[in-house]
C-alpha cells in the first residue's frame, strides 16, 4: 500500500501535478542537478522518491518565513551535499528527517521497507534528537541531548552530521522565530552544535554556526563588528594584494617548484566575527587595536606536504617570521585531523599578518573536515570506513569513556566533560621518546600521565619538564617534554580532581575513589555480618532501613562506610543497635513501624507521640537478676533537640547497668525532643540514681517518672 501511494505521486509530478505545483519541480531539478555536479554516484530514482514523499508529508504545513515546509528539508539536504558533503544516503535520510512528526501518516517501518534500515536507522536516530530539543528545557538540563547525540555517534555518524546541517539551516532562518526561541537556539548553537562541527573538522561550518548565534545574542556587538569590518574592507583588500605580490612573484619563479610543476593558490583568509569578539575581549582591546585582523593562505597543489615547508621557507625570505608563532600542525594534526604551517609575519608597515600554508588536500580537510576523506575514495560512506582515521577512532574511545562514566555523575558534570573534550585550544607536548601528545590548553602533568595510560597516572607522584622537577598544577606549554616520575605506593587523592581539566584524568580518578568507596563499604558489611552472628542479631531488609535511619545515616552505603573507617564506634555503634532491636540473649528483637501512640503493658497508652519509633521485646527475653523481683516505670524525658541526643540518652541507661528499656518512643519539635521510655529495674534505688545519672547529660531539661 505504501509503495502503491509513492508510485502515485510521482506519477503526479510527472503530470505537473504535484502537491506545491511548478516550484516543487524546480526545487527537485536543482536538487538532481546538484547531485550531479557534487556526487561521485547516486541513486537518482530513490531521490525522487524521498523528495516526493517529503512533499506529500508536509503537504499545506508552511515555515515561519511563509515558505512551504518542505523546503526546508530539502535545504538541508542540499547543505549535506555540497557543505559537508556526504553521500546519496544522507541526501535521502535529509529529505525525510522530518517526515516521522506528521502524525501517522508515514511510520519508521514504512521508510524501512522503502529505503532500507540504514536510511530508517538515520530517520529515527536524528528524529529522536529532535524530541529532545523539543522538551524546551534549558541548557542546563540538557544532558539527554548529549545522551542522544553521542548515541548516535556510535550508531551511525550521519546522524549528527545531518543535525548540523539541520541546526544550520535553522540559523540561517533564525530571524522568522519569536526573540524567546531565537536565545533558546542561539545558546543551544554556541553549546553543543558550534563544537560538534569543530570536532568534526567542519571549520566553515563552525564559524557561520558561531557568528550567526553571536548575532542573536550580542547584536549590538556583532553589528558594531561587522560595521568596523565592512569599513575598512577596500583597505584591508588593498593591503594583502599588495602583501601577495612578492610571494606570487617569488613562487613562480622559484626553480624547484618549476621543476615539480607545483601549482599554488594564494588568498586572504578573513575573520569571522564571533572570533575576532573573543580576541578583543581575551587582549581587552578595540578592534582597532587588534594586529592581527590580516590573513593570509596558501594551497599547493602537491600530495607531497614536505613543500609545504619549502614555500614556508621562501616566503619567511621575503617577510620576517614572528619568533614563537610557527605551528607545525601538518606533522602534529589537531585532534579533528585538521593539518597545515601556521606562522605569523611582519608585512608592510610593519602590520603582523597570519599565515598559513597546506596542501590541497589538507585544505579540503580543514573545510569539511573528516567526510572530506570519502571524497578522495569516492562511493558511499562506510561507517567502518569512518572508523579507518585514527583521529575519529582516538576521539570516538575517549567519547565513550564520558558516556560510559556519565550515569556515576551528574548532568553538569556530563555537560562540562563533554563541552571541554569538544571544543578546546590544544597545546603539544613530548614523552621522553620525542613521541607528541595533543593535550587541552592549560593542562597539567597529572593529565598529561592519565593520557599516555590510566596506571601511569594513579601512580603518579611528580614530574619533570624539560629535566626539572614542576609543581602537580604546573600548566604544561607547547613544546615541553615530560617526564612522569610513579610510585607503586602511590593512588589516586580526591584533592587530584582540582588539578586535572581533562575528562579522561576527571574520569579515571572519580572511578579508582569510587571503587575504592566500593571496597571500603564492603569491608563494612563483612563487619556487620561478623558482627551481627556475635549479637545473634537478625533483620530483614525493612527492619535494617529503619536501623540505619534511626542510626542517622541516609542509606546502607553510608553506614557500612562509617562502620569500615572507624568514624562510628564499633562497639558502641552495636550497643545502639542491641538497644534499637531489644534482642537480649536470643536475638530475637523486633522493629515496629513508625505509630503515633506507645504501648503499655499490651494496651495503647494515652501519650501522643507522632512520628516515633517503638521497639518492643517480648518478656521472656529479657534476662532477670536472681533473686530480685523486677518491675517497670515510665520515664519521660525532655531535652534540648540535637543530632546524637536520643543515642546519648539511650547509651547511658545500656551503660548504667541492671536497667532494661522495655518500649520507647520519642516526639520532636523544632527545638525538643521528648522520649518516653517503658524501663525494667531489678531494684527500686536504680530509679533515683539513674535520674540523677541522666541530668548530667547536657540538653536535658526535666524527667517526669509514672508509674506502671
Amino acid at each position: 500500500m505504501f509503495n502503491f501511494q509513492l508510485n502515485n505521486l510521482i506519477r503526479k509530478n510527472e503530470k505537473k501535478e504535484s502537491v506545491q505545483g511548478l516550484k516543487s519541480e524546480t526545487d527537485l531539478e536543482l536538487l538532481l542537478y546538484e547531485c550531479n555536479k557534487y556526487l561521485k554516484v547516486f541513486n537518482e530514482q530513490k531521490i525522487k522518491r524521498a523528495f516526493m514523499l517529503c512533499i506529500d508529508a508536509h503537504a499545506n504545513k508552511l515555515r515561519k518565513s511563509g515558505l512551504p515546509y518542505y523546503t526546508h528539508p530539502v535545504e538541508v539536504a542540499r547543505i549535506v551535499m555540497s557543505e559537508i558533503p556526504l553521500d546519496d544516503m544522507s541526501v535521502i535520510s535529509a529529505l525525510l528527517h522530518d517526515v516521522l512528526d506528521e502524525g501517522e501518516n508515514y511510520s519508521i517501518k514504512d521508510i524501512r521497507s522503502e529505503f532500507g534500515n540504514d536510511i530508517a536507522d538515520i530517520v529515527e536516530g536524528v528524529h529522536k534528537i529532535e524530541h529532545i530539543e523539543n522538551t524546551n528545557v534549558s541548557i542546563s538540563e540538557q544532558a539527554e541531548n548529549y545522551r542522544k547525540l553521542l548515541l548516535s555517534l556510535f550508531k551511525d555518524i550521519r546522524i549528527i552530521l545531518i543535525k548540523l546541517a539541520d541546526r544550520l539551516h535553522n540559523m540561517r532562518t533564525l530571524e522568522y522565530v519569536s526573540e524567546k526561541s531565537r536565545i533558546k537556539l542561539a545558546r543551544e548553537t554556541l553549546d553543543i552544535y558550534a563544537p560538534f562541527a569543530n570536532r568534526f573538522g567542519l571549520r566553515n561550518i563552525k564559524w557561520e554556526l558561531e557568528d550567526l548565534s553571536f548575532k542573536y545574542l550580542n547584536k549590538q556587538a556583532y553589528d558594531d563588528i561587522k560595521s568596523a569590518l565592512k569599513s575598512t574592507r577596500e583597505e584591508r583588500e588593498e593591503y594583502i594584494e599588495n602583501l601577495i605580490a612578492p610571494i606570487s612573484e617569488k613562487l613562480n619563479q622559484d626553480e624547484i617548484l618549476k621543476k615539480i610543476k607545483n601549482k599554488f593558490e594564494i588568498s586572504g583568509r578573513p575573520k569571522h566575527i564571533y572570533s575576532i569578539y573573543n580576541k578583543m575581549l581575551v587582549r581587552n582591546k578595540p578592534l582597532d587595536e587588534l594586529y592581527d585582523l590580516f590573513a593570509i593562505r596558501i594551497i599547493l597543489d602537491t600530495d607531497e606536504p614536505n613543500v609545504c615547508f619549502y614555500v614556508y621557507g621562501v616566503v619567511a625570505g621575503i617577510y620576517q617570521p614572528v619568533p614563537e608563532t610557527f605551528k607545525d600542525y601538518i606533522n602534529s594534526p589537531k585532534k579533528n585531523g585538521y593539518q597545515s604551517i601556521h606562522s605569523a609575519i611582519v608585512g608592510p608597515d610593519s602590520k603582523i599578518v597570519e599565515l598559513q600554508i597546506r596542501t590541497r588536500r589538507m585544505h579540503d580537510l580543514a573545510e569539511q573536515g573528516f567526510a572530506a576523506h570519502f571524497r578522495y575514495k569516492g562511493g558511499r560512506i562506510d561507517q567502518t570506513s569512518i572508523l579507518e582515521k585514527k583521529q575519529i577512532t582516538d576521539w570516538i574511545q575517549e567519547v565513550r569513556e564520558i558516556f560510559e562514566n556519565a550515569k556515576s555523575g551528574s548532568n553538569e558534570e556530563l555537560i562540562e566533560n563533554f563541552r571541554q573534550n569538544l571544543f578546546f585550544d590544544e597545546i603539544y607536548v613530548y614523552t621522553p621518546k620525542n613521541e607528541f601528545r595533543t593535550l587541552p590548553k592549560d593542562s597539567t602533568p597529572l593529565d598529561f600521565a592519565f593520557d599516555i595510560h590510566s596506571e601511569l597516572g594513579n601512580h603518579f607522584i611528580s614530574a619533570k619538564v624539560n629535566g626539572r622537577l614542576v609543581s602537580i598544577d604546573y600548566k604544561l606549554q607547547s613544546g615541553d617534554q615530560v617526564e612522569i616520575i610513579t610510585s607503586p605506593k602511590q593512588t589516586p587523592a580526591k584533592e587530584w580532581l582540582k588539578y586535572v581539566i581533562t575528562p579522561r584524568a576527571k574520569q579515571h580518578i572519580s572511578k579508582f575513589l569510587k571503587d575504592k568507596e566500593k571496597m571500603i563499604e564492603e569491608e563494612g558489611r563483612k563487619i556487620w555480618a561478623e558482627k551481627s552472628r556475635e549479637n545473634y542479631i537478625r533483620l530483614d531488609e525493612a527492619e535494617f532501613e529503619q536501623l540505619i535511619k534511626s542510626l542517622r545515616f541516609n542509606t546502607q552505603e553510608e553506614f557500612f562506610y562509617a562502620l569500615a573507617k572507624q568514624e562510628l564506634s564499633l562497639e558502641k555503634a552495636f550497643d545502639f543497635i542491641k538497644l534499637k532491636i531489644k534482642s537480649g540473649i536470643r536475638g530475637h528483637g523486633e522493629i515496629r513501624e513508625r505509630n503515633t501512640k506507645l504501648k503499655k503493658n499490651g494496651e495503647t497508652s494515652q501519650n501522643s507521640l507522632n512520628g516515633n519509633i517503638i521497639l518492643k521485646s517480648p518478656m521472656s527475653d529479657i534476662m532477670i537478676p536472681q533473686n530480685e523481683v523486677p518491675f517497670t516505670l515510665t520515664m519521660n524525658i525532655r531535652a534540648t533537640k540535637r543530632s546524637n541526643m536520643l543515642e546519648q540518652i539511650n547509651s547511658a541507661i545500656l551503660t548504667f547497668g541492671d536497667t532494661e528499656i522495655i518500649e520507647m518512643g520519642y516526639d520532636e519539635s523544632e527545638n525538643e525532643i521528648l522520649e518516653s521510655l517503658t524501663l525494667l529495674f531489678s531494684d527500686s534505688s536504680h530509679v533515683a540514681l539513674l535520674t540523677e545519672y541522666l541530668k548530667k547529660i547536657e540538653g536535658i531539661k526535666d524527667i517526669t517518672i509514672l508509674k506502671n
